[in-house]
């Protein structure tokens, strides 16, 4: 074998392998994934786990938007006694100081999702249990419209293009946006979200990946 046929099969296997057991494989193993049911007894819940479906409409904006780009959806596993679960807000307990971790990811969270929005960086908060947090939806609209109207600080950047700012009529509209000081519209007008920022919060406010295990149902209130 020649040193460039060496060369060529050595840069395959190099990237090939990798490609294989990281990519090939586990999206193989994903689409065999099926519910789990939910034993009455040993589990004290009815159904099958992972339970319900996506607001579809509202995750392909949220994709179209770059979310993903800021944001993470998915809950690590511990590593030298760190825990993405101890986190305040990122679970069903919202109390300051949590009293149970919540439980790693796993593959069968986002079995109803087409795409599975994991992200690569928090720039912003992880959103895998968001719903948790975030229900007020006018609130998450004024975020999304003037992040920096709720959040000095805030480093995300204005999504205005999913509203819209129009001449009040009559009472003017259910769903304007209460802005006020420098983010407020000029007199007499208000500003409305459209269909994509409607879908864009009910799909973020149903966030809640957090679901117990079959088999391995929350921790006992005793411990």
């Amino acid at each position: 074998m020649t040193s460039l046929r060496r060369f060529f099969v050595g840069l395959g296997i190099s990237f090939g392998l990798p490609w294989l057991l990281l990519i090939l494989i586990p999206a193989l193993r994903a689409q065999k994934l099926t519910p789990l049911q939910y034993d009455k007894e040993r589990d004290g819940i009815e159904g099958s786990y992972p339970g319900t479906e996506i607001y579809r409409q509202g995750q392909l904006v949220y994709l179209k938007e770059g979310c993903v780009q800021c944001h993470t959806q998915v809950i690590r596993p511990s590593f030298a006694g760190i825990s993405d679960g101890w986190k305040r807000g990122w679970g069903s307990d919202q109390s300051e100081t949590p009293r149970n971790a919540i439980r790693p990811s796993t593959m069968r969270d986002y079995m109803h999702e087409p795409v599975a929005p994991l992200g690569v960086v928090r720039v912003g908060p992880d959103l895998a249990n968001a719903g948790y947090r975030l229900l007020d939806k006018a609130a998450v609209h004024q975020h999304l419209y003037a992040p920096k109207s709720s959040s000095e600080w805030s480093v995300m950047p204005s999504y205005r293009h999913l509203y819209t700012t129009q001449l009040i009529q009559g009472n003017g509209s259910p769903h304007a946006l209460t802005l006020t000081g420098k983010f407020a519209p000029a007199a007499g007008y208000e500003v409305v979200p459209t269909a994509e920022a409607i879908e864009l919060v009910n799909y973020l406010t149903s966030l809640k990946k957090d679901s117990p295990l079959p088999g391995q149902v929350a921790v006992e209130e005793t411990k």
